[in-house]
């Protein structure tokens, strides 16, 4: 027998204890109209919900724990 598979919403449902697909308002199912992977689609739709698109900038990588030489101790 191979590894499983679980579907996302199981997956979200174990990692964050959430349910996914029933509303948190009313307790009804919810189900998944679409998936947009295009990047000037999703641009699209940010912007109509007035949220941010722009890609953040990434933080420079930190030392491990207990480096000193990278203080400059």
């Amino acid at each position: 027998m191979g590894p499983r598979r679980y579907r996302w919403a199981e997956l979200l449902r174990r990692v964050f204890e959430i349910d996914v697909l029933v509303c948190p308002h009313c307790g009804g199912a919810r189900r998944l109209l679409a998936a947009i992977t295009a990047p000037d689609a999703i641009e699209k739709v940010l912007r109509a919900m007035e949220l941010p698109y722009a890609v953040p900038e990434l933080a420079p990588a930190r030392a491990p724990p207990g480096d000193a030489d990278w203080w400059g101790a």
